[in-house]
């Protein structure tokens, strides 16, 4: 008896067990794998948890797996979700280790409302951790994974409000509005903080990785999911460029950008920084490079940095993604002008492949009907272009190997005298190809980029039997280039580089009435040495730099451009910058102009530019940013002359009168005026306001009055707006005006007897303007799902006002009246995409 009472005693005595398992505080829902989920697929996967005494789950790992796609899902679940914490004996938190099994029912999987990517600069943000509160305190969470990518399921529809955190970043807050109907796309660009915002005490020590920082003072991008709604563009993503600001407006729609009052040619296309020699098919229908295979598009007016040469426009450099797919990429498309492929597949976890073809189809359609016009046989316009594409991600660096080619073409056939054969009255051909291969890798904290780029180019015009033109050239190009970037804790950066350009290039050129044959061929080597430095020094980053360029042929021409160029950013305030540059730029001259076996100017030097320009960036609340600009382009050394020369050119052909003396250095011009972006980046509606007003003048001889520049525009205008509706809808339109060319006119004329025709007798220079310029563009698209396939379908109404804007002045034959060329009518254009 007495045992039993003390034992009685003792337990009675003993401190109870308080321990106990974590439990769920905020669960997360996992989003079920998209095509499993059309497959009507479930599954379950178990994972062996590690939680610490917070409730946080440190690490999740799958025991038990239900196939790579769920697995992925349900890790991304468990480490955004919450738990209570465990307690041990003495009932204090605790860290503790479970298993824990996630169940993928397809009957009862919570939608997908919201999606996007965490991202600082270019580079994905992983382990970002994500908390969104909406109506009635209802919560939701949601990690980032390797690619930065998140998404939410099962949002109540009203408003939410994100909250994001990253360490050393700086927070972000969004306000979404939910409907359950669309699915809610949100892009999280994070912004470093500065190292006397991270702390100071201490042996503490903080790490961040940041973007570099641009040295192109005015770097506008577009990124390609943005363009692929954008009115008036067709969702083609170089034509979408043509709505900055620093653009005039080119006649008929045609594929030209011409930037701050310099020729069209004058601006130079790059692929990832590799130069390539046309960025557009026939007449700016489309680009070269499918959208899907761009991860953005840089559009860089002036004042860029020295990684940029050989040339006194812009530049506009096409970036393919570098990152890796994580499942199959497949579309389909169709629309008025062309039908294009895209297959884009990854091979295990470090590398993929990319497949695309593009052709149009207007011989096909026009060709029947045009065939009908008595002795002429028409094979109309048609082009294709084609990508293949490899990308391995490797232990020391990536490696990217792109092979593409495009091909334009056109003729017209009629027969000879006996009626017998075909002859080709008329044909043009401009096609090119490339192989590139880039290697991206990290060197003691330098990035180092090697990339080689070879291929043939050729252009070629024939009319009638003796008559043709021809251009072509084979280039070898090579970059190697060195970067130390800029970082919160690193002051000081450096970018360093060699630019090669080299091959062998020719020309034919004889056409009857447009003087005698021009006809040379050299082998050319272009080397060019550049580096930069970037300082900062409290709110203020300095950006002195260096390029130093040489042309050299194998006939014994050599030409030298030496190019010192300086940047400075003052950051104001959170969300404020002011930005100013200065530097000149050169441009060399072509075979045709400094051949001495032809009709060139052996004597040429570089032409060269003058640049300065001063902005100001501005963070606006209602998720507004505000940029302006102010530049001064002083131009000299241009090249003119033989202006009566038969010559390529990718616009409406020149009006007189011509300057048809020798190729002289005589050339002076200037450019200069404001721009204005107003852009808004809401969760479902994108919105653009941009202005230039700008002044462009020339004086080709020095004995010659000053005019102004042929595509010389004092205003131009564009708004456009892209919103998105429920039930995969969305509406757009775009707004332009624009002031009209300026032109010579004609105020008298002689008949000659000797030509039997009327000859013009032309007023002063530049004295007339053809009348302003207004168009309006509407958009709709619609999304839905066919059975496996997400189909997209889009009608865009250009011009759909119906103006007859004047686009390019003309006269009668015998010049007694003018009969301009106006502008297309309104057009309908439509198309279909299918994606899976």
């Amino acid at each position: 008896m007495l045992p039993l009472l003390l034992s009685a005693a003792f337990a009675q005595e003993a401190p109870a067990d308080r321990s106990r398992l974590p439990s769920v505080a905020v669960a997360v829902q996992p989003v079920h794998p998209a095509q499993a989920l059309e497959q009507g697929i479930s599954s379950q996967v178990l994972l062996a948890l590690q939680i610490d005494a917070t409730g946080r789950v440190l690490a999740a790992e799958v025991v038990e797996s239900g196939g790579p796609d769920f697995d992925d899902a349900a890790v991304q679940a468990l480490l955004a979700t919450t738990f209570v914490p465990a307690l041990d004996a003495q009932g204090e938190p605790a860290a503790a280790a479970i298993y824990y099994r996630v169940v993928f029912d397809v009957q009862a999987a919570p939608p997908l409302r919201m999606q996007g990517q965490a991202t600082l600069g270019q580079l994905p943000l992983s382990g970002v951790r994500i908390r969104g509160v909406g109506p009635e305190g209802a919560q939701a969470r949601a990690v980032t994974d390797s690619e930065g990518r998140y998404a939410l399921v099962g949002l109540e529809p009203g408003p939410w409000v994100l909250l994001v955190e990253a360490e050393g970043m700086e927070p972000i807050v969004r306000q979404v509005e939910i409907d359950a109907e669309s699915v809610v796309a949100l892009d999280l660009a994070f912004q470093p903080q500065l190292a006397a915002e991270l702390g100071d005490e201490p042996g503490e020590v903080l790490v961040v990785q940041a973007a570099r920082l641009t040295p192109d003072i005015t770097e506008r991008r577009l990124s390609a999911e943005e363009i692929a709604y954008l009115p008036g563009s067709s969702g083609d993503v170089v034509k979408a460029v043509q709505n900055l600001p620093g653009i005039a407006r080119a006649p008929l729609g045609i594929g030209q950008l011409i930037v701050r009052g310099n020729d069209a040619g004058d601006t130079t296309y790059t692929l990832d920084g590799s130069p390539i020699p046309l960025v557009f098919h026939f007449a700016g229908l489309t680009s070269v490079v499918p959208g899907q295979a761009l991860d953005e598009v840089a559009y860089l007016p002036g004042n860029y940095g020295v990684r940029y040469g050989r040339t006194l426009g812009g530049v506009v450099d096409l970036r393919t993604t570098r990152q890796l797919p994580l499942e199959p990429n497949r579309s389909i498309s169709v629309d008025l002008y062309q039908s294009a492929a895209f297959i884009q597949q990854p091979i295990g976890d470090r590398a993929a492949v990319t497949v695309a073809a593009r052709r149009s189809y207007a011989d096909a359609v026009l060709g029947p009907l045009l065939n009908n016009v008595d002795g002429l046989k028409v094979q109309a316009p048609r082009y294709y272009d084609a990508q293949l594409r490899f990308q391995y991600q490797g232990d020391e660096g990536d490696w990217d190997v792109l092979l593409f080619a495009s091909d334009d073409r056109f003729r017209f056939l009629g027969l000879s005298e006996e009626e017998e054969d075909e002859l080709t009255l008329a044909a043009f051909a401009d096609q090119f190809q490339r192989v590139r291969v880039r290697h991206l890798s990290t060197v003691r904290g330098w990035e180092l980029e090697n990339t080689v780029a070879f291929g043939p180019e050729k252009r070629f015009f024939e009319f009638g039997e003796d008559s043709d033109a021809l251009e072509e050239r084979l280039t070898v190009s090579a970059r190697q280039e060195w970067v130390r970037p800029l970082t919160p804790d690193r002051s000081l950066g450096a970018r360093v580089g060699l630019d090669l350009l080299g091959g062998q290039e020719g020309f034919n050129f004889y056409v009857q009435d447009f003087g005698p044959r021009e006809k040379d061929s050299a082998r050319f080597v272009a080397p060019a040495l550049y580096g930069e430095l970037s300082w900062r020094v409290g709110p203020l980053t300095l950006i002195p730099g260096l390029r130093a360029d040489l042309l050299a042929y194998d006939s014994g021409y050599t030409a030298t451009a030496i190019d010192p160029r300086i940047a400075a950013r003052v950051r104001i305030s959170d969300g404020a910058a002011l930005k100013a540059s200065y530097g000149r730029y050169s441009a060399f001259p072509t075979l045709r102009e400094v051949s001495g076996r032809a009709d060139g100017n052996p004597e040429l030097g570089p032409q060269q530019s003058l640049q300065a320009s001063v902005g100001w960036e501005q963070q606006l609340p209602w998720d507004l940013t505000l940029e302006t600009t102010l530049f001064y382009n002083q131009l000299s050394q241009l090249v003119v002359g033989r202006e009566d020369r038969l010559e390529f050119f990718t616009g409406p052909p020149p009006v007189g009168p011509f300057d048809t003396d020798a190729y002289a250095n005589d050339g002076v011009g200037l450019a200069c005026g404001a721009e204005l972006m107003l852009r808004y980046d809401g969760p479902k509606t994108v919105g653009l306001l941009t202005g230039t007003f700008s002044h462009s003048q020339r004086q080709d001889r020095p004995d010659e009055e000053v005019e102004l520049f042929a595509f010389d525009q004092p205003i131009v205008l564009n708004a456009l707006v892209s919103r998105q509706l429920p039930r995969g809808w969305r509406l757009g339109a775009r707004y332009r005006f624009g002031s009209g060319n300026p032109y010579t006119p004609v105020v008298n004329r002689y008949y000659d007897a000797s030509f039997r025709a009327y000859i013009p007798v032309y007023g002063e220079r530049s004295s007339g303007r053809l009348p302003y310029f207004t168009s309006l563009d509407l958009r709709v698209d619609k999304e839905f799902t066919l059975r496996t396939v997400q189909m997209t379908a889009f009608l865009e109404l250009q011009n759909a006002t119906n103006r007859a804007n004047v686009e390019v002045v003309g006269w009668n034959a015998d010049y007694s009246a003018q009969d301009n060329i106006t502008g297309y009518p309104t057009l309908p254009v439509f198309g279909f995409k299918g994606a899976w």
